[in-house]
């Protein structure tokens, strides 16, 4: 009798030939391990739950943190929440997303319409002026609000700490005809990134021009969706497209772009009915940053970690119709030491945390699914499997792990078998599954659906 290791800690990489690779991670992402005394990524941590802080009753179109306070645009009302305070400050009409930015004195705000919130007067007001030539989305780079113009090439500016505007205050997107998707500020530059091509564009100084393109800084690389665009860090990071494909989800290093999707995310981006209403938000926790990518007519979210460079899945369990869909996360922003995210779908605000194992009291559903332990197609007895777990709850509780395994490389599953991960204070208790049966081509699935924290280190199997 043999014992072997198991690839129970790995990323997801389901490609769409399952006969290749069928692995999945799912609510739960790999972690490195920094010591040296193990593999550098050799734990399968769970992804944070949600605890809900407030709800406004109309979908969350848009959060943003200014000083103390948080805003939010709920349907067509925008919101201040300072405490447990909520107020309404006016009509912000529309739908879709909204966008904001401020220069400390006002807050600029895009939705269908612009408004300018005074933050000292706290009043909110609609820009009407004629020399507006119109705005869909919003940025903010050396004192001056900057946006693209609907359906053109063009971006237009405000004047130095306010949001007056004049006609003249616009420049265009000149090395390709392609219209604009989104006008950016990262790292002191201005990204105008199209829909085919992509721009960088510097800060001159000057009144009359106050931004300029770079020489040479003309990426032949646009963006297929354009909530899919974030800030990554001190990077970008975007779903793009470009004259010879789509469907690459791609991070700017310094003036270019790397790809850091893969086969397998590309392959299932592709298969999607619709991607350009994808959206993305970045965080960063316990030394992790996440990049979390949904795409909600597939139902679908994805999270990058570029710590490990390993993405993992991470959904909604729907249990009406008993299917995972996509994170309920929305909009999210960083607020007093908080990840806080608005509904995709209703008017709840969360905080995002690792310190809730549910979704604002909602099941979530953890899985994880292995390789092909053979692929060589040799038949393998099963006598023995045991999960290297953290257990021994700090609550009063009794969890249990369930494993199921398939025969035909994950197409079909054989029944499930549950076992206990201990009691309180059993620390020692060990994971073990008996009598698994023979097969050329095995793949082990385990799930785990209670409320306490799952951990997973390795998994080890006797054949013969």
């Amino acid at each position: 009798m043999n014992t072997i290791d198991i690839p129970i800690v790995g990323p997801s990489y389901n490609l769409q030939d399952w006969s290749v690779d069928c692995q999945r991670t799912v609510n739960l992402f790999p972690q490195a391990v920094e010591s040296g005394n193990t593999n550098k990524v050799s734990a399968l941590l769970p992804t944070p739950g949600l605890v809900e802080l407030f709800n406004l009753g109309g979908v969350i179109r848009g959060m943003y943190a200014l000083n103390t306070r948080l805003l939010v645009v709920s349907n067509n009302m925008l919101y201040s929440i300072r405490g447990s305070v909520v107020t309404q400050l006016g009509e912000v009409s529309g739908v879709g997303r909204v966008y904001f930015a401020d220069n400390s004195v006002d807050v600029m705000i895009v939705s269908n319409n612009a408004y300018t919130l005074n933050i000292k007067a706290n009043l909110l007001t609609k820009i009407t002026s004629a020399e507006f030539l119109g705005a869909s989305d919003l940025t903010i780079l050396d004192s001056r609000f900057i946006w693209s113009i609907p359906n053109s090439r063009k971006i237009q500016w405000s004047d130095l700490l306010s949001t007056q505007t004049s006609a003249l205050y616009y420049a265009t997107k000149e090395s390709k005809s392609d219209n604009l998707v989104r006008v950016i500020a990262n790292s002191g530059q201005l990204w105008l990134i199209g829909e085919l091509s992509t721009e960088i564009w510097g800060v001159t100084g000057s009144a009359d021009a106050p931004f300029q393109r770079m020489s040479g800084a003309v990426l032949p690389l646009g963006c297929l969706a354009k909530d899919s665009i974030c800030i990554f860090g001190s990077s970008l990071v975007w779903l793009s497209q470009s004259e010879h494909g789509k469907g690459q989800i791609v991070m700017t290093q310094g003036y270019q772009t790397q790809r850091i999707s893969n086969h397998a995310i590309e392959s299932a981006i592709n298969s999607y009915a619709d991607v350009t209403d994808a959206y993305s938000f970045a965080y960063q926790e316990n030394g992790h940053s996440f990049l979390v990518m949904s795409f909600p007519t597939a139902k679908k979210t994805w999270c990058y970690d570029a710590v490990t460079g390993l993405w993992h899945e991470r959904s909604y369990y729907n249990s009406k119709t008993a299917l995972h869909e996509h994170h309920r996360a929305g909009m999210y922003c960083f607020f007093e030491g908080k990840h806080i995210v608005g509904d995709r779908s209703n008017g709840k605000i969360y905080e995002l945390t690792d310190e809730s194992f549910t979704d604002a009291g909602d099941a979530i559903i953890r899985e994880r699914v292995t390789p092909v332990l053979n692929p060589q197609g040799q038949r393998l007895i099963f006598d023995e499997l045991e999960l290297f777990c953290q257990t021994g709850q700090v609550t009063n509780i009794e969890p249990n792990v369930i494993l199921d395994w398939s025969d035909d490389k994950g197409q079909n599953w054989a029944y499930s078998r549950q076992v206990s991960l201990g009691k309180i204070g059993e620390f020692n208790k060990r994971v073990i599954f008996r009598r698994l049966g023979q097969s050329f081509n095995r793949v082990f699935r385990i799930r785990f659906s209670d409320v306490c924290r799952f951990v997973v280190t390795g998994s080890k199997v006797k054949v013969r």
